[in-house]
């Protein structure tokens, strides 16, 4: 049964988290596939980028794995059963794919070759394709359900998870990301659970250091 609380989950967090995810994805072929073959540096700032995006997905995806799928399905089987079934079995694909993504990223950062930068620019391609495909799915017949059946307080536990795995010293970049993409009343949702002076100092530094990052991968700060 829905839960008749009125503290509910605010998603809006999530849709941010999603167009990361979609951007992110959308560039990083072409980014692999410009790189000059032999050059190990400029490889090696794109290899470390898609790895942070790679890990940062696989956090994310492990969240909702062990923090919201169980509960829907215990909430809203009735509902949700079918579709949460059927994003389980795409987190698997995608698992793969990460999997495949990985072990290629580590042969072209060693060797940027044109044959080994297209097969990892492909296996990006093919992951992107899949994840706009899942996250479609979640944000039409899932996300707009879940504030009927979780709470606050679970939702940002979800949240939590994700960014309290990533190394500290990927935070501000990963926060940076994501405020690039939120209103500042989403920017705050996001920080509404993290102690004061996280709180009060990453919209300082996220926005700061994940500028630098860009730049680095991009060309720009943005």
């Amino acid at each position: 049964m829905p839960h008749t609380s009125t503290d509910r989950a605010d998603v809006r967090d999530m849709l941010v988290v999603h167009e990361a995810f979609r951007q992110s994805y959308a560039r990083l072929p072409a980014l692999v596939r410009e790189v000059t073959p032999g050059d190990t540096d400029r490889a090696s700032v794109i290899a470390g980028h898609a790895r942070l995006i790679e890990d940062f997905l696989h956090l994310h995806h492990k969240g909702e794995d062990e923090l919201l799928w169980p509960k829907l399905l215990e909430r809203a089987g009735d509902r949700l059963g079918q579709t949460v079934n059927l994003l389980e079995s795409q987190h698997e694909e995608v698992a793969a794919l990460l999997e495949e993504s990985t072990a290629r990223l580590a042969v072209w950062r060693e060797q940027p070759t044109e044959e080994s930068g297209e097969a990892f620019a492909a296996t990006l391609e093919r992951l992107g394709a899949l994840l706009t495909e899942h996250l479609g799915i979640e944000e039409k017949d899932v996300l707009p359900i879940v504030p009927e059946y979780v709470t606050a307080t679970e939702w940002h536990e979800l949240g939590d998870h994700a960014i309290n795995a990533l190394p500290k010293s990927k935070l501000p970049i990963v926060f940076g990301m994501l405020a690039s993409l939120a209103d500042e009343e989403v920017i705050r949702l996001m920080l509404s659970t993290a102690p004061l002076v996280p709180r009060l100092l990453m919209p300082v530094l996220g926005p700061k250091a994940y500028a630098r990052h860009a730049r680095r991968v991009y060309g720009t700060a943005g």
